[in-house]
């Protein structure tokens, strides 16, 4: 049972990403030139959606990814929107055209992609504020929006509660 599941917590032999692991890090840039460091973020649920404009699940996520930076920006999450055209050009396009403003960024070379071993679009993780991978979907179905919110919400109230109980030990004298 214990080689199960170490076995399942283990990234596939080709690199990327499980549930349970720590995000790969990377810098990018966004379409503007900002470089955008993952590691960076630490201390924020981050919503790392792989995307590309030829993708009709894509287009269907993008307006309900949009909603949840909105809704959940200020309480200290963020969605990272990367792209992986090979054109910047049609990836422009498209967020103008559906009126997008996430953060988003574009791995011309692809070696944030190959990293992840994305093997379908979109790819979407949502990762913790330490860092580590807690969720991984395939696709994108409208149905699947209450899940995400559910995910990013638990997450956001264990960070805060975290938070809540490092205070306390501080206050009280109480070595971590």
């Amino acid at each position: 049972m214990l080689t199960i599941l170490t076995l399942l917590l283990q990234p596939a032999a080709g690199g990327g990403a499980v549930v349970g692991s720590k995000a790969i890090n990377f810098t990018l840039k966004t379409f503007q030139g900002k470089p955008v460091t993952l590691s960076k973020l630490r201390g924020k649920v981050v919503l790392l959606d792989f995307w590309a404009s030829w993708c009709d699940p894509c287009r269907e996520e993008m307006p309900f990814l949009d909603i949840l930076q909105k809704k959940y920006g200020p309480r200290g999450f963020t969605v990272l929107a990367v792209n992986i055209d090979n054109s910047s050009k049609n990836a422009l396009a498209f967020l103008q055209q559906y009126n997008i403003k996430l953060p988003s960024l574009w791995d011309k070379q692809k070696k944030v992609v190959s990293a992840y071993d994305v093997q379908a679009m979109p790819t979407t993780l949502i990762i913790d504020q330490r860092g580590w991978v807690r969720f991984i979907h395939h696709g994108f179905k409208a149905e699947k929006f209450p899940v995400y919110k559910r995910q990013i919400e638990m997450l956001l109230l264990q960070g805060r509660a975290d938070s809540l109980s490092k205070r306390s030990r501080k206050t009280r004298g109480v070595p971590r």
